[in-house]
């Protein structure tokens, strides 16, 4: 019997199981195989959830003797989808991954494989998918308020999702706190809402990447940075070697070279090289010690002051740009004096420069910087490590660096303590404008919690004038449904439609009388209050699709920290 007829009867025979049984069917591939000894040297098996960390995902591994390609197709009863793997039709182990499912589902999956031949053999498998996590705890509870997918940018949208217990961070108990860092999700939902794949973390986790492999990178709480495939296998850690933690586990994870931390957003480069963040302490003489009193006793003070590195895949840094050397250590923001770093190993040490965004442009070879605490987002020569331009406000800069201030032109609101600057594919420059504080500065009086409002918004700068102009956002002021997410957050330029992808990390409870200074005893602030995050896609000025996440007896906080839409799974 030829590899063709042996697909051809497995087709006739499975119709016919639907009148003799399922032991039927079993006995048909049992027999069709007993008649193709030459094909496979062990045959398709389905492994789901194959690293225990991704329920709705599963992978079919066989070996062969002959070379083949290899076609998945998946139906759920409503969606179907088909995958084909031809990666040069090589004899031997194949792991073809399944991916899309979504929960609570019968899945009929086919695996078609044919020879050079022509000849074909078809095998069908069977997967109900659990259920989500049911307890609110364990797993987000959103609510899909918007979603025209006619008019969105197609693909899927990958987020990273943490918890928390409500509390300042400096006053939560050890539990409290092991609840938020022991845990961690990324998910993906589709045009509709419904999640597709998530895989659940040991570690909180921050900003992710997708990688020119199709893996997915990402920076977790404990300094470390690990790249998985969709399967959720680890295939690479990275971790700083001087941090407050004991090294990974992982007897492969690479240790940087003197690096305190790791954190904030990873990004790949075209060459395949990584740029990180890492904070580094310094003691600074004669430092503020307030950031609300401009008469405040001066002191020395340790502060973390940020670097960012390029490492390639090994681990090893092969360029770095200081931001204590580069700019002005006495130049404080709000926020200056919380207590960010003091319960990730750092007591006592000052949040100085507070990076949390990178970007490489490879149309002039240049790294895009985004420093919180400064409310400022430097365009970084890479060759040169010269300082091309700031785009922020202008008070409080050195003499020498005030040449690179780029000059407003029409109506700009300049952002504040923004989040994850990226260049988009038209040049332009897109991210998240959290607007903490109402965009102040020390020593001016903050806006009120309840009058904030923050947006995603996209500014074009001409470099040879030394301007920058502001060509689209979400909303200059508070509106009626306005959301105020004071940190995190992500904002894209989506390629395909020109859309916009605007992720809030959490919409506060916009109340008055509470502070947004988190070292404040006397009043309730924004750390104390339940919140969730918002998702909005936007098509010119009309929103397209919007999520909002909530924990629905205001126990705990969600915070979605960023994401991305990605075109597909494979």
């Amino acid at each position: 019997m030829t590899m063709g007829s042996c697909y051809s009867i497995a087709r006739f025979r499975s119709l016919s199981a639907i009148f003799i049984g399922f032991a039927a069917v079993i006995a048909l591939i049992t027999a069709c195989d007993e008649h193709d000894p030459m094909l496979f040297e062990s045959e398709p098996q389905l492994v789901v959830n194959p690293s225990g960390r991704v329920p709705l995902a599963a992978v079919i591994q066989f070996k062969t003797r002959l070379k083949v390609d290899a076609t998945v197709t998946v139906t759920d009863g409503f969606n179907s989808w088909s995958s084909s793997f031809n990666q040069g039709g090589q004899a031997g182990d194949y792991s073809l991954p399944v991916l899309g499912m979504r929960p609570s589902r019968e899945h009929q999956i086919s695996l078609l494989v044919k020879t050079a031949s022509g000849a074909s053999h078809e095998q069908k498998f069977v997967y109900s998918t659990p259920k989500l996590p049911v307890s609110p705890l364990e797993f987000p509870q959103f609510t899909v308020k918007t979603a025209i997918p006619e008019r969105m940018e197609p693909g899927i949208t990958f987020l990273s999702v943490r918890r928390r217990a409500l509390g300042r961070s400096h006053w939560l108990t050890e539990k409290q706190r092991k609840f938020a860092t022991d845990w961690g999700l990324l998910m993906a939902i589709d045009a509709r809402g419904e999640v597709v794949w998530y895989y659940e973390s040991d570690v909180r986790t921050s900003g992710i990447d997708r990688l020119n492999n199709g893996n997915i990178l990402m920076h977790r709480a404990d300094s470390s940075t690990i790249e998985i495939d969709l399967l959720g296998n680890e295939v690479r850690q990275m971790y700083a070697e001087k941090r407050p933690f004991p090294p990974p586990n992982n007897p492969n994870a690479i240790a940087i070279r003197g690096l305190q931390t790791l954190h904030h957003q990873p990004h790949q480069m075209p060459n395949g090289d990584f740029l990180a963040f890492s904070a580094n302490a310094y003691l600074v003489k004669d430092f503020p010690t307030s950031e609300n009193d401009p008469d405040a006793p001066r002191a020395d003070q340790m502060i973390m002051a940020d670097t960012v590195v390029q490492l390639n895949p090994e681990g090893e840094i092969v360029w770095s740009w200081n931001s204590y050397d580069a700019l002005d250590p006495y130049r404080i923001g709000y926020d200056t004096f919380w207590s960010y770093w003091w319960v990730r190993g750092y007591d006592q040490h000052m949040d100085w420069s507070h990076g949390n965004g990178l970007s490489y442009d490879e149309t002039d070879d240049s790294v895009l910087v985004s420093l919180r605490n400064q409310s400022a987002i430097l365009k970084i020569d890479h060759k040169s490590k010269e300082i091309k331009w700031i785009l922020g406000r202008h008070d409080g800069w050195p003499e020498r660096l005030q040449d690179k201030l780029l000059e407003p032109v029409g109506d700009l609101m300049w952002p504040g303590y923004q989040h994850n600057p990226r260049m988009t594919y038209k040049g332009t420059v897109i991210l998240f404008d959290n607007r903490a504080h109402g965009g102040a500065r020390p020593f001016e009086p903050r806006q009120p919690l309840d009058k904030g409002f923050s947006r995603g918004v996209e500014f074009a700068v001409d470099e040879k004038e030394m301007t920058v102009r502001q060509i689209w956002t979400s909303g200059d002021k508070q509106g009626p449904d306005a959301c105020f997410s004071n940190a995190m957050s992500d904002a894209w330029r989506l390629p395909e439609t020109d859309n916009h992808l605007i992720i809030y990390a959490f919409c506060l409870p916009l109340l008055e009388g509470v502070t947004q200074d988190e070292m404040d005893p006397t009043k309730r602030s924004a750390g104390d209050l339940p919140y969730g995050g918002r998702i909005e896609e936007y098509a010119g000025d009309d929103i397209v699709f919007r999520a909002d996440f909530a924990d629905p007896n205001d126990l705990i906080q969600w915070e979605v920290y960023g994401g991305f839409r990605s075109s597909g799974f494979y």
